[in-house]
């Protein structure tokens, strides 16, 4: 175990110095911020874990493992919802022994949020969300703690995974069953491969049966975001006669403006969205939503699942479990 005095060798600095960086007293101490990197870069270096536990069992208090969820602060915290009821009913289910803390980070901008203290005080990392820009950071990133990718793919790293592949496609049979020629799709800025694989499968199902590429708008992954992009497609012609949401967020902004418009869902035209946000918000709009429901629940199980493997068994090998979607008729796009 890495102690204080080790890193006060490795840095050259007193012990007094290295425990006074530690403990997070660096500035009412007057120590430089020059000293004070130095101290956490080679507590990193070294794999030095804070000595809570001292003071913890001289408190009484009870001394879990550290889970660290990592989810960036996007319009995505609306499905954090979802995720984290899955981690919560995952704990009690599994009398797992966790505290769980939530990190925020921003897209593209994964690295800042990587910390020392956050390593140091983490047993397990499971991130949400990367982009590809945070993908190419974490794929040359040396972490010391064990780490779970949700809804990813990698070669370095344990993955739990949806097949994005027939997301696309299950949307796109229903409305080929229906006889629909003219499809749009609404989606937000792919910030990773996975959305791209989903709208590319959906066009291949439709394939020569409409004789044209399929629209695409995109928008912000807001209800403004899609209330906008449907104005925009009420303003072609003709009115598509089916369409793709790539997240509940903007379908509710396109069931708003179709209802301004006066124009009926399902009978002018048929609605799926991929089903990413609370099923009690997707029963009660008006009309209800049908969707490719995505699995998050059982995800956040399974990522909870393999970060135990992970700090228990030390098993760190970049497996994958891949999760399948399910289509939910409702009454924006019925059987």
């Amino acid at each position: 175990m890495v102690t204080i005095k080790d890193i006060a060798k490795y840095t050259g600095l007193s012990p007094s110095t290295v425990s006074i960086v530690l403990r997070g007293l660096s500035e009412k101490r007057n120590i430089s911020d020059a000293t004070k990197e130095k101290v956490l870069e080679a507590a990193k270096s070294l794999g030095y874990t804070p000595n809570m536990q001292s003071k913890l069992l001289r408190s009484n208090l009870p001394n879990l493992p550290v889970i660290t969820l990592f989810w960036d602060s996007s319009t995505r915290q609306y499905i954090l919802t979802r995720f984290l009821k899955g981690l919560q009913d995952s704990i009690i289910n599994n009398d797992y022994k966790y505290d769980l803390q939530v990190k925020p980070y921003s897209i593209d901008h994964l690295e800042e949020s990587m910390t020392a203290r956050t390593l140091m005080g983490s047993n397990g990392i499971i991130i949400c969300n990367a982009s590809e820009k945070d993908m190419e950071y974490l794929e040359n990133a040396d972490l010391s703690v064990p780490v779970v990718l949700y809804n990813r793919s990698s070669s370095k790293y344990p993955t739990v995974n949806m097949n994005d592949e027939e997301i696309g496609s299950l949307a796109a049979n229903v409305f080929v069953r229906h006889g629909k020629k003219r499809p749009v799709i609404i989606s937000s800025k792919a910030n990773f491969s996975g959305m791209n694989v989903r709208e590319d499968a959906f066009c291949k199902a439709f394939g020569p049966q409409i004789g044209a590429e399929v629209q695409k708008v995109q928008v912000e992954d807001t209800p403004l975001g899609g209330y906008n992009g449907a104005l925009e497609i009420i303003g072609r012609k003709p009115l598509p006669d089916c369409i793709l949401c790539s997240s509940d967020n903007i379908a509710f902004g396109v069931l708003k403006a179709f209802h301004d418009k006066g124009i009926k869902i399902p009978k002018q035209t048929e609605l799926i969205s991929i089903g990413n946000g609370s099923r009690d918000h997707e029963e009660f709009s008006v009309p209800s939503l049908s969707v490719v429901s995505l699995p998050m629940e059982a995800m956040a199980d399974a990522c909870l699942a393999r970060i135990t493997r992970a700090i228990t068994e030390m098993n760190l090998n970049p497996d994958s479990r891949e999760f399948t979607a399910e289509y939910i008729a409702r009454e924006s796009c019925p059987y």
